[in-house]
């Protein structure tokens, strides 16, 4: 299959609309699709290619790929815009639903961080359903990790739907979590006097993050090291669209780090989000 691929990769004018149709065949080995879709998305990173590559990880077997890439690329796709809920379903369901990262620590990316990968970085309004689905069943052993991610979304409408979960149905644990997320959030304490970063520098810094370069949010981080105690003082609701992308964005790393700036993008979020109405 090596010399395969090093043949589409050296002719791909001629060889890619081959290999297109190779996917998309009914009767093609989900290996094939599987291994194909990555190439075909190196040689061609269309929107059609990595449709055809999504539905091959969402098909293939589990068993047979790099847990790491599989999570990794579908969490990138997600960031993109592509429905990956099927795939947050393959992998809550896997026995084996856990990786490590050697060059961060040896850090295990368990069951749950992975899922939090692939929900968190789909647009909010899309990984909603697919959390109230699989929160819905009290029995369910996946159900109060998807209810803290529930809470980590912090919309308005998944404040909401925890308001309506009975308390009595979830562990002491669970409890704190939506109890948290519905009280008014305190974990920010906002400066006082003059802000040190402005809210031009903030969304200056998210646009450029958004269009792939992280260089001047990062230098805004080196300067002032709790600068989210400015973002909860000059942002404004208007900016949670571009803020909540960041987020997203920012998650697409999958790994410790990415959870860590996940949790302060969502402390943000939620001091702009959340009203009494929401929760009573």
């Amino acid at each position: 299959m090596d010399k395969v691929w090093r043949t589409v990769e050296a002719n791909p004018k001629e060889l890619l609309p081959c290999l297109r149709s190779a996917l998309e065949a009914t009767n093609a080995d989900a290996w094939f699709r599987f291994d194909g879709g990555n190439l075909l998305v190196k040689l061609d990173p269309s929107e059609t290619a990595k449709i055809i590559q999504v539905r091959a990880f969402l098909d293939v077997d589990l068993e047979d790929v790099n847990l790491r890439m599989w999570v990794e690329t579908l969490s990138d796709r997600a960031v993109e815009g592509h429905d990956v809920s099927a795939g947050v379903l393959r992998w809550l369901n896997y026995p084996e639903a856990r990786y490590f990262l050697p060059e961060h620590g040896a850090y295990e990316v368990t069951r749950e961080a992975g899922a939090l990968f692939l929900l968190g970085c789909m647009e909010e309004s899309k990984a909603l359903p697919v959390l109230l689905k699989l929160s819905a069943d009290p029995t369910d052993k996946n159900r109060e990790a998807m209810l803290a991610i529930l809470a980590r979304l912090a919309t308005p409408e998944a404040l909401q739907e925890l308001k309506k979960v009975d308390l009595n149905t979830v562990s002491k644990t669970g409890r704190k979590i939506i109890k948290s997320a519905l009280a008014k959030p305190q974990s920010i304490k906002p400066r006082k006097g003059t802000p040190k970063v402005t809210r031009a520098e903030y969304l200056k810094s998210f646009q450029d993050a958004g269009a792939g370069n992280w260089e001047t949010f990062n230098n805004l981080v080196e300067k002032v090291s709790d600068g989210e105690r400015d973002a909860v003082v000059v942002l404004k609701e208007e900016d949670l669209p571009l803020l909540r992308k960041v987020r997203r964005l920012r998650l697409a790393y999958c790994n410790q780090h990415a959870i860590e700036y996940y949790d302060d993008f969502t402390s943000i979020i939620m001091a702009l989000v959340w009203k009494p109405e929401l929760v009573e």
